[in-house]
């Protein structure tokens, strides 16, 4: 047969051969090559190996013996290929370099039998035909390749339309990546703080000038880096949003692999898909967070303008703020203003620390930075290496009102940067709505006291005595009255005069307080009278507090005063009335004072008895 006729047969055989090309027929197509090459040329045997450039070695694709090595090293020669053949058979070797495409060697066996010799011409021709047929199959797997890349890419946007989670996002811009170059590795390179648990190869970037991924990050183009030793590509792709850049997808080409153009520009597609989905899925999550912001913020200024107590409010606003960011200490600091100078309380709610010294000494450092600045305060690192106190985040926010700043909030914690800024701007927000309650109930406070207290002694008055008595009878069950009136106060007002007659009450009103319990109630009766109630205490235990109180008035009060004392007291297993429990207190009095005073007569129910 002519060398004509032999190229031609070739020709039409592979020529069938492409027509089934399909994205998954390689093993198929080099299998169909050998045998169309063994028919033509009559070879014992024939075999294609590819190069790898991965292991630097050639590969076996297809082959009609097993006598030959399924991969070889580079340079191939025959000796490394043959196992073992059958006796008279000659091995020769054919390299072909297409155009483009994969670099590869024929392997063929000759049968001594074989009546054609193969020649530099027949070798020729098998060579320029391996490779024609590889170029073509190369630019169509190219093809193949690309179209399977592109709809990778449809289905990556497809599946970041309905993704709601950041984190969800992250997983799948680096799992589609991956499935579209499995060759390549892939990193992200966040501006946003992510999730460190992931097990993701997933950085925060380092923006610096003479970074290349600073570069893409801060011009929003991709960037190209050669890297000399590795010998490796660097693609640098920003991920990039309508709004600002989030990000750089890095991908490193080894340098065996030829980077496409069409590569660069379906990464450059796919990065930007990634960014715009980085956007979408932030600003979904800000809004949720903002919506819920809102409604926090809406119900707890409902329940602040339902005229809550004092204490009822710091307890609801320190609720939230533990809800909100697990601080170790929080303080409710109100400044009373007066007379040009600041003095500072602090508020009931507020955690022990702020009881403390150190506690103090932190409130008067904080109120004068807070006055000096006049705006909140926001630190990850308060006095670090040698502060005050323990703490080293700390939030202040001022209560302002009206142009004043009626005081503060603190939240500190041992730990720093343990408070991040969206829990500033969100405790910022609930404070600037709830100053306004805290202001009112201050001063609600204020007037009740105001109210119910004696301008001059600060001891509650009549009226509040009064009607603590009558709750307390009406669901107590015991409680003992102590009256108590200034012997010749007159005398003392026309020698001193009515300052210091004044002066003298508030003497025995200040002995009062200093003798009491938290739960009694001291109370000016009228003029120079003065009374204790005290609830669930018998008579006696009365009588003996009263006579206490009488030995330090006359030893401790300037000018010298006496008292004259009535103990009375009531039981909830006898019929009785307030009324009545006040007329034995006064009949009491009235008997101690007709004893030559400075005394105390006690009045049970049955029976009256001077205690002098």
């Amino acid at each position: 047969m002519s060398r004509k006729k032999l190229q031609d047969n070739l020709k039409i055989l592979n020529y069938e051969l492409l027509g089934k090309l399909s994205p998954k027929s390689k093993e198929y197509f080099y299998e169909k090559l050998t045998k169309n090459l063994n028919t033509v040329f009559d070879f014992a045997f024939s075999a294609i190996y590819i190069i790898d450039k991965w292991s630097n070695s050639y590969k076996l694709v297809s082959s009609s013996t097993d006598v030959l090595n399924s991969q070889v090293d580079i340079p191939v020669e025959k000796s490394s290929i043959v196992k073992e053949v059958p006796q008279g058979i000659r091995i020769d070797t054919i390299p072909f370099y297409p155009t483009e495409g994969p670099i590869g060697i024929m392997v063929y066996g000759i049968n001594p039998n074989q009546q054609s010799i193969v020649d530099n011409e027949i070798t020729l021709i098998i060579k320029e035909e391996l490779e024609r047929i590889l170029s073509i199959t190369y630019q169509a797997s190219i093809s193949i390749a690309s179209e399977q890349k592109h709809q990778l890419l449809y289905e990556t946007i497809n599946k970041f339309l309905v993704l709601t989670n950041k984190t969800d996002i992250l997983i799948e811009i680096i799992s589609s990546i991956q499935s579209i170059y499995p060759n390549y590795d892939v990193n992200l390179l966040l501006s946003q703080d992510h999730d460190n648990s992931l097990n993701l190869p997933i950085k925060t970037i380092q923006l610096s000038d003479q970074t290349v991924s600073s570069q893409a990050y801060l011009t929003g183009e991709v960037q190209i880096e050669i890297q000399v030793e590795k010998k490796d590509t660097c693609i640098y792709a920003p991920l990039k949003g309508h709004q600002g850049v989030y990000g750089v997808l890095q991908i490193i080409v080894p340098n065996m692999l030829k980077l496409q153009d069409e590569d660069l520009d379906l990464i450059t597609k796919f990065s930007n898909t990634a960014g715009l989905a980085i956007e979408s899925v932030t600003l979904y999550q800000d809004s949720n967070h903002l919506v819920s912001d809102l409604r926090l913020i809406n119900d707890l200024t409902h329940q602040l303008n339902s005229h809550l107590q004092l204490t009822e409010i710091t307890r609801l606003i320190r609720d939230q703020i533990e809800q909100i960011c697990h601080p170790d200490e929080i303080g409710f600091i109100y400044n009373k203003q007066g007379n040009g100078t600041h003095q500072y309380d602090v508020i009931d709610g507020s955690t022990n620390f702020f009881g403390t010294l150190k506690g103090h000494g932190f409130i008067r450092d904080a109120a004068r930075e807070v006055l000096e600045r006049k705006e909140a305060i926001f630190s990850g690192d308060y006095h670090a290496g040698g502060g005050k106190i323990p703490y080293r985040s700390l939030m202040i926010f001022p209560m302002e009102n009206a142009g004043l700043i009626n005081g503060f909030l603190v939240a500190l914690s041992h730990e720093t940067y343990a408070f991040t800024f969206d829990h500033f701007k969100l405790l910022q927000s609930i404070i600037h709505h709830s100053t306004l309650a805290f202001i009112n109930a201050i001063l609600a406070e204020k007037l009740q006291k105001a109210a119910s207290t004696d301008y001059l002694t600060q001891l509650f008055s009549r009226s509040y005595l009064d009607e603590k008595i009558n709750e307390h009878m009406a669901k107590g069950e015991m409680g003992t009255l102590i009256l108590f009136d200034i012997d010749n106060f007159k005398q003392v007002n026309d020698k001193y005069g009515h300052y210091v007659g004044d002066e003298v009450i508030k003497q025995v009103a200040n002995i009062i307080i200093q003798n009491i319990e938290e739960q009694d109630i001291a109370a000016r009766w009228g003029g120079e009278e003065l009374a204790i109630y005290l609830p669930n205490t018998d008579l006696n235990t009365g009588v003996q507090l009263a006579r206490s109180i009488n030995t330090e008035v006359e030893n401790f009060t300037d000018p010298n005063v006496t008292l004259s004392a009535g103990v009375s007291n009531w039981s909830n297993d006898v019929e009785d009335t307030a009324r009545n429990f006040f007329i034995r207190a006064d009949k009491a009095l009235y008997e101690a004072k007709s004893y030559g005073k400075n005394c105390v007569v006690k009045y049970s129910f049955k029976e009256q008895v001077i205690d002098s």
